[in-house]
């Protein structure tokens, strides 16, 4: 550990984690400390005497210090990310040797991983670690047949469905690549396995008639039923009031093709209501959180009947209920007084579901509406009216090339009056 004061390291051994993922460290000169890893400058001297370092620590000392003791033992909490990080990022410093112009390479990998480490490194990641470690196999490198082992023991754990599987693996060969290992997570035999789980989970859920009904995409007939219920309903109760917001939430996130992580984040300041249209600045997207410039959305007032009075409804109670509440108002746009500080992405199927429940407005037999409902809802219903592919692509933040946004697509759908009365103005210029 770096002690800025003394301006050098001390070695020492992390002993274990406590539940909040603090290091309990003990010196070896005998001194104790429990400490947060993500913000203290360290070196790492794992069982094959490597050591790593935090990019500030670089600079501090060159010197290999023998802390004795194994860091893999210990990787509850973030010390996955921080070992695997560093691992990375020292595997460059290998290769370009000392210099500031090394610690500014270095510094740029570590600043593209933030963004990616829980993720992938974190949570996806540790869980096939912990399981290496419970069945004594190692981890790095691991072999196809230790990963075939773990697919079958997350079959047996049943808590992650085949069609989820991916991620899980894709982390594993992602950090095996990235410290120069061939990605154990890939080639027939793991697809076939993968491919095993599917059918045996779909026989089980036949066995146990437990058939898991499809997400399906919302209709732009009860996105217009939410929109009319939103404008009628004057709240008096805090409960009126956050049913309005599930309201309103609905319809923007339908007309701005929005994902759940973008949608429930959006900012006070970046939302405006202009003389003429409508528009979002998108700060939180997946894949382009890197990007300094970000996406801005506008949609004009003359292009969605009563968009313009649904948003000044919905932000009049919301300011009235701060105004009432004596407290500071946050700039997060759809946060109530009685509401925790930070929304997770999931409160948006709260608020779908209490939107829909409310009008009785249910899915067709053998689906179910979910926070993604709004997204393939907007992407299908646009594509019904002939919306061209760019503009679609362009609203929901597809690639051009991407054969994703095929997946939000009923080709199958037929056109309607609501279709058009959300996005027939996509198709003005065309």
């Amino acid at each position: 550990m770096f002690w800025k004061d003394d301006d050098c390291f001390y070695p020492g051994v992390v002993k274990e984690f406590n539940e909040d993922g603090k290091a309990h460290v003990l010196y070896d000169d005998g001194d104790e400390e429990t400490l947060d890893l993500s913000k203290e400058n360290f070196k790492i001297i794992n069982s094959s005497g490597v050591s790593e370092l935090t990019d500030e620590a670089a600079d501090a000392d060159s010197e290999n210090i023998d802390c004795g003791g194994d860091y893999e033992e210990n990787k509850r909490g973030g010390a996955v990310e921080n070992f695997l990080t560093h691992s990375l990022c020292e595997r460059w410093r290998s290769e370009l040797g000392q210099s500031r112009l090394t610690e500014l390479a270095v510094k740029m990998q570590r600043k593209a991983l933030l963004d990616t480490t829980m993720s992938n490194y974190g949570p996806k990641a540790r869980r096939f670690i912990l399981f290496c470690e419970q069945h004594q196999r190692p981890w790095l490198p691991a072999t196809e047949a230790t990963v075939l082992l773990y697919i079958a023991s997350v079959l047996q754990d049943g808590g992650i469905k085949s069609a989820s599987l991916q991620p899980y693996l894709s982390a594993i060969n992602n950090y095996h690549e990235d410290l120069r290992f061939p990605g154990p997570a890939k080639g027939r035999a793991v697809t076939r396995a993968v491919k095993g789980m599917a059918t045996i989970q779909a026989e089980l859920a036949v066995q146990e008639e437990n058939i898991e009904t499809q997400r399906t995409w919302l209709p732009a007939g009860h996105v217009r039923r939410v929109h009319e219920a939103a404008l009628k309903l004057a709240p008096r109760s805090s409960e009126e009031l956050r049913l309005l917001r599930a309201f309103s939430y609905v319809v923007v996130a339908f007309v701005t093709f929005g994902r759940p992580d973008t949608g429930t984040s959006l900012s006070r300041q970046h939302v405006h209501c202009g003389d003429s249209e409508f528009s979002v600045v998108l700060l939180k997207e997946k894949g382009r959180r890197h990007h300094l410039v970000k996406r801005r959305l506008c949609i004009p007032w003359r292009g969605v009947a009563l968009l313009k009075e649904l948003i000044e409804h919905w932000e009049f109670h919301r300011d009235t209920a701060w105004s009432r509440s004596e407290m500071t108002q946050p700039d997060a746009y759809w946060l109530l007084p009685e509401d925790p500080k930070n929304f997770k992405a999931s409160v948006a199927n709260d608020w779908i579901g209490l939107a829909l429940s409310e009008l009785d407005c249910r899915p067709p037999e053998g689906g179910h509406f979910s926070a993604h409902s709004t997204r393939k809802g907007a992407t299908t219903c646009a594509r019904a009216i002939g919306v061209a592919m760019e503009k679609v692509c362009f609203f929901g933040g597809w690639s051009q090339f991407s054969s994703a946004v095929q997946h939000y697509i009923d080709p199958t759908t037929l056109r309607d009056a609501d279709m058009n009365y959300y996005f027939e103005w996509l198709t003005w210029s065309q």
